[in-house]
């Protein structure tokens, strides 16, 4: 073995050209299956970081049925629970150790006094006393939080992450026991965690959830997570599980539908959505993959046929087969494996680009990385290619003649060879037809949800979010002497057009609310929208057209007529008629009279899930109208954004409105500063990713495709160079034998893009989820990836042909 080891080494030294673009091809091969494998090992595969992670679960919610709006038979699971269930699982289910959490939201945070103070914009995480227990994190500094701090109007505590430990607190140990101003009053450092720790949610601070059957778990806003006790089975759980919200399920059967709780494994509920997007991903790396041991075959092919005579003389001398067979594939093994370990590099590259463009919610629990499930992927990607592309020249040295190949000796030319490697081409076109379609489709569908109609006027609008999740804003005189200050002071910025207030944005999910219409078409009827409180001056500073009616004023005040402006899909979902104005509709305990409506917008939808991008139900209320309770409900959830427009860009605006916002009140940090294209771009991150990592693997399916069609060409020119040399010196012209030779590449990738888009037809079905106005058999999509694959094929086949050009007929005459 290690003579054949050498022997391959000093083969491919006597062949850098060959060398390096078979180690290249499969360096971009297995480099891009074993960084896309890392995803799937990180998001799938990977136990979680904590003690038994097998034991770990959440409960979910299954409900099935037919649908009265389809006809169809319909299931859903879902993890959101509310405060009863969690009480009940908490007090009924003895075989488990559970925990609840809420969401993570924005909050405020003061570290330290006087004017040495520093105030900070962090993340909140609400949980539950028993959390951190049940996933087996104990804090580094401190303890966790007790049950007292656990119950509604308990002492406020807070759990502070390592690494605020360390900027906001300069790794003080004395943290411990004392104050910080937090949500706009003194809570108690309670504990500090450790550096690595991994939690189910990204956070800066986490504070006690205090889950009872109202407040942030009154609706299904919450999470159940547990831990089997010792002893204890999931289906002893299971069992326990179907004694508990006889109310919920009965509830159920009235809707002739069925319900029931169960556990699922923690691991397949902290995936963040990605489970389907980076199983496709690796689909098609292995795509890849096999394009590039298409084009190392071919490569190898012509590499023994010119090798044919060597070989022959060899086997004539008293060589045998499986010993030059062993020594070929020596060689294929040594250049599979420099490939991987040059495409461990190209992973660890690209692994560390997608940590710093993925989003933190879009990120596995402990990141990504290469483990030992990796690498030993990357070694088996690397046998098996070694096997796929070495397998073909093997069986060509099989049927070596002797007598033929030793008379035929340099003029040896293998039809057959040539006849595979136009079938292998035509392989890689088919499977490049199929990874371009689909990355045309997710290309189509992106843009079809940025260039939908987004219903408002996005030029030189700037928006900042901040937190009133804050105990000083949670009565109303406050919280409206803020919005009417602040707005006023944003108003007086040079160059500044309008200003106003929103609890939610266009491109931004809703606060998801109950309404209830007493009058109208579908009087009586019980319903859930989408619901944002909005100051005077929220449609004009967004160039929201108001299509009948009118909008807010500054005399609707508290004290005045309660009114609400609704948006077209309101107006026909709740009423069954364009421009409802003068009906009614009830929220939050009070009755609102429409005065307007407002057109669409472009939304994250909250009610009905179906597109990331889309319209839905939405009533807006004035700020100052709105219930307090429902208005300190939503600023758990939701954090407002203050909206200004300019007459023309301008430099500086963001520093102007923070200076406005802290003449009004210095302890308030917005979070940040956006125009409303950045915000379209962070709610289509997952969509925008998706896109580029495709696209990039159908961009490298492409140019090894080229590559491929390329040496097909460049091989006949060579293999049939003394044939073209004796035509031409008999009259035939150039430009035939150029359009001969190239005709085979041309021919061949026809062949493989008729094929692929007969597979593609069969195959894109697969993205049909992923796909929003647009069908996966689109037409254009096809017909625009045909054309520039067949145009690059094109090119690909005359480029090495136009080499014809140069032969001399005299030269290869003179050497018969």
């Amino acid at each position: 073995m290690l003579f054949d080891l050498r022997y391959a080494l000093r083969q491919l030294r006597k062949d850098p050209g060959f060398a390096l673009i078979a180690i290249l091809t499969l360096t971009l091969g297995i480099g891009a299956n074993t960084a896309i494998f890392s995803m799937v090992n990180a998001f799938l595969l990977r136990p979680l970081p904590y003690p038994e992670p097998e034991r770990l679960g959440v409960v979910m919610r299954h409900v099935e049925g037919i649908s009265p709006e389809s006809g169809q038979f319909v299931q859903d699971d879902d993890p959101s629970q509310d405060g009863k269930t969690w009480e009940e699982v908490r007090d009924r289910v003895p075989s488990i150790h559970a925990a609840v959490f809420g969401g993570t939201s924005g909050v405020n945070l003061v570290a330290g006094t006087g004017p040495s103070a520093e105030i900070r914009y962090v993340r909140d995480m609400r949980v539950s006393a028993d959390y951190f227990h049940v996933l087996g994190i104990s804090p580094l500094l401190g303890r966790n939080f007790t049950q007292e701090e656990d119950r509604p109007g308990g002492p406020n505590a807070v759990i502070i992450s390592y690494g605020l430990w360390q900027s906001a607190f300069h790794d003080d140990r004395n943290v411990l026991g004392k104050a910080v101003m937090l949500k706009g009053e003194p809570y108690t450092v309670a504990g500090v965690l450790p550096r690595n720790a991994q939690v189910t949610g990204a956070a800066d601070v986490w504070t006690p959830l205090q889950p009872h059957e109202s407040g942030e778990c009154g609706g299904q806003n919450c999470e159940i997570i547990a831990r089997l006790t010792p002893g204890a089975s999931w289906t002893q759980v299971g069992a326990e599980l179907s004694h508990i919200r006889q109310d919920w399920l009965a509830d159920v059967a009235k809707d002739k539908a069925r319900g029931w709780f169960y556990i699922s494994p923690l691991s397949r509920n902290v995936d963040n959505g990605m489970r389907q997007p980076v199983l496709l991903l690796m689909s098609a790396v292995g795509v890849i993959l096999l394009i590039a041991c298409a084009n190392l075959a071919g490569l190898m092919l012509v590499r023994v046929s010119r090798r044919t005579p060597e070989l022959a003389t060899r086997l004539a001398l008293g060589g045998n087969r499986w010993q030059i067979l062993r020594q070929l594939w020596t060689e294929g093994l040594v250049i599979a494996f420099i490939g991987a370990i040059a495409g461990v590099g190209v992973a660890l590259m690209t692994l560390s680009l997608l940590s710093r463009l993925l989003p933190d919610a879009l990120m596995p629990i402990g990141g990504l990385s290469l483990d030992w499930r990796v690498i030993a992927f990357t070694a088996g990607a690397a046998l098996v290619a070694s096997l796929l592309f070495g397998a073909l020249p093997a069986l060509r040295v099989r049927r070596v003649d002797l007598r033929s190949s030793i008379a035929a000796g340099s003029h040896t030319v293998v039809q057959g060879s040539s006849r595979l490697r136009q079938l292998m081409v035509s392989g890689e076109v088919a499977l490049t037809i199929v990874l371009l379609g689909g990355a045309g489709l997710l290309v189509r569908t992106l843009m079809y949800l940025e260039t939908r109609p987004k219903g408002f006027d996005s030029t030189n609008v700037i928006t900042a979010q901040l937190s009133l999740d804050d105990a000083r804003y949670r009565n109303a005189a406050a919280f409206q002497n803020l919005l009417e200050r602040s707005v006023a002071e944003m108003r007086k910025i040079p160059g500044v057009e309008d200003a106003a207030v929103g609890l939610s944005l266009p491109y931004e999910r809703g606060l998801n609310d109950g309404v209830k219409v007493p009058d109208g078409k579908f009087a009586g009827k019980d319903w859930g929208s989408s619901m944002a409180y909005v100051t005077p001056g929220y449609f004009s500073t967004l160039r929201i057209p108001i299509l009948a009616g009118r909008a807010f004023s500054e005399s609707d005040m508290a004290n005045s007529q309660l009114v609400a402006v609704v948006n077209v899909d309101f107006a026909r979902e709740f009423f069954g008629e364009p421009y409802p104005i003068g009906r009614h509709v009830e929220t939050s305990d009070r009755t609102y009279m429409i005065v307007g409506v407002a057109e669409n917008v472009a939304k994250t939808p909250g009610m009905n899930q179906t597109q990331p991008m889309t319209t839905e139900p939405v009533v807006y209320l004035p700020a100052a109208q709105t219930a307090q309770g429902l208005v300190n409900i939503a600023h758990v959830w939701f954090q407002p954004s203050w909206i200004v427009r300019t007459r023309q860009p301008l430099e500086g605006t963001a520093h102007a409105m923070q200076q406005a916002l802290a003449r009004v009140d210095s302890q308030l940090p917005f979070s940040g500063f956006h125009s409303m294209d950045e915000i379209l771009a962070q709610t289509l991150v997952r969509q925008r990713i998706q896109v580029e990592l495709v696209a990039v693997l159908a961009g490298l399916a492409l140019l090894l495709s080229a590559v491929g069609v390329y040496g097909l060409v460049s091989n006949l020119v060579v293999q049939r160079r003394r044939e073209f040399g004796i035509r031409i010196a008999f009259g035939s012209s150039v430009r035939a034998a150029i359009f001969d030779v190239g005709a085979d590449g041309v021919r061949s990738a026809t062949y493989g893009l008729l094929a692929g888009i007969a597979v593609s037809l069969a195959v894109l079905r697969v993205l049909r989820s992923q796909l929003y106005g647009i069908r996966y058999y689109d037409p254009l999509t096809l017909v625009m990836v045909s054309a520039a694959i067949f145009a690059i094929a094109l090119v690909a086949s005359l480029l090495p042909a136009l080499r014809l050009g140069k032969l001399d007929p005299a030269e290869t005459l003179r050497t018969e």
